[in-house]
């Protein structure tokens, strides 16, 4: 079995590329912590990306002579699944912002689409004729595109423009970040390095996986552990958890609430936040005064990551605060919304 791509959704599940399995070669999910697959998407090559979005919108990026190239999305969890890239270009991997842009990478090229691949454009600027491999992006909103051969690129402009991190040299497969916002990056070999710097230093944690492995994808699971696929040889994972909090070793996901996006906006900007623990979840928007003026959440969640939409057409221009509270955990932060 060749596992090509891994990812997860918020509340858990796992979705899983792997060509040559005891159920065939497609797209499975696995809802049960990779104990139990399920087939979702059915083909026999060519798998190169598995991605998905913060909502919970799957993407498959495939080569494009295998006999369904393009990308395929999906919105329900692989029950139904449309094409949204038609040009004649492998895609290698994609990634959505937190502008809604999706980012897809060709050989030394990026295709980005500002309405979910209705129309695409494309861009080089600063890059190498080389073969991507993954994106990741932090929480300030940069872009990390690794290659093989040509190390790790940033964009911090939605994927316009990129500048190198590391030099050439380096076949990097795969990138991941966890919630200290520290990023691990896996190589073609049996390597895997992690950066607390945005690839200014990194140190090697591959201990333990042996030699001749070579590790085609990262992903962090809910319990915070580094889960590595290898080619043929199934999975790796860390001996204890990678995501830690800072303060007291806390294995669970950190309480975090981000800065909207765009900001200042007009009308409608992004909030994300993360759930530590499952718990009832309370977001709402404030004027300068203190009345409220938006709930934006008031339900239970599960642990993990979430992304909300605040409209402000009907508000006037001005200074809103919006607050997260999770329990006895509470942060606020600033926003403007500019007419």
């Amino acid at each position: 079995m060749w596992i090509t791509s891994l990812a997860k959704d918020n509340s858990g599940n796992i979705y899983a590329g792997a060509i040559g399995s005891q159920f065939g070669s497609g797209i499975f999910k696995s809802i049960d912590d990779g104990k139990t697959w399920t087939k979702i998407f059915e083909i026999e090559t060519g798998i190169n990306k598995v991605y998905v979005s913060s909502e919970n919108e799957i993407y498959i990026g495939l080569n494009y002579t295998s006999e369904q190239s393009g990308i395929h999305y999906s919105s329900d969890g692989g029950n139904s699944w449309q094409k949204i890239f038609n040009e004649s270009e492998n895609v290698y991997t994609i990634i959505k912002l937190n502008t809604g842009r999706v980012l897809a990478a060709s050989y030394g090229k990026i295709y980005y689409s500002d309405n979910n691949g209705i129309n695409w454009q494309s861009t080089s600027t600063g890059l190498t004729s080389s073969t991507p491999s993954s994106f990741a992006i932090n929480s300030e909103n940069k872009v990390y595109l690794a290659t093989l051969g040509y190390g790790i690129y940033e964009s911090n402009d939605n994927g316009v423009n990129w500048t190198n991190k590391t030099g050439a040299g380096w076949e990097y497969s795969d990138l991941e970040i966890d919630n200290n916002e520290i990023m691990y990056a896996s190589t073609r070999g049996n390597w895997v390095y992690k950066s607390d710097d945005n690839w200014n230093s990194s140190v090697l944690i591959n201990s333990g996986m042996g030699q001749d492995k070579y590790v085609l994808d990262l992903y962090i699971d809910k319990n915070g552990y580094l889960f590595a696929g290898m080619d043929y040889y199934g999975f790796y994972r860390s001996n204890t958890p990678v995501v830690v909090s800072v303060e007291n070793d806390n294995l669970l996901p950190s309480f975090y609430l981000s800065q909207n996006y765009p900001n200042p906006f007009n009308p409608s900007t992004s909030i994300e936040y993360s759930v530590p623990n499952n718990d009832y979840v309370n977001l709402k928007v404030y004027d300068v005064l203190g009345n409220e003026v938006a709930s934006l959440v008031n339900e239970n969640k599960n642990v993990g990551k979430y992304k909300v939409t605040f409209n402000g057409s009907e508000l006037s221009s001005g200074i809103y605060f919006y607050k997260l509270q999770i329990g006895k955990l509470n942060q606020v932060r600033k926003m403007a919304l500019l007419k």
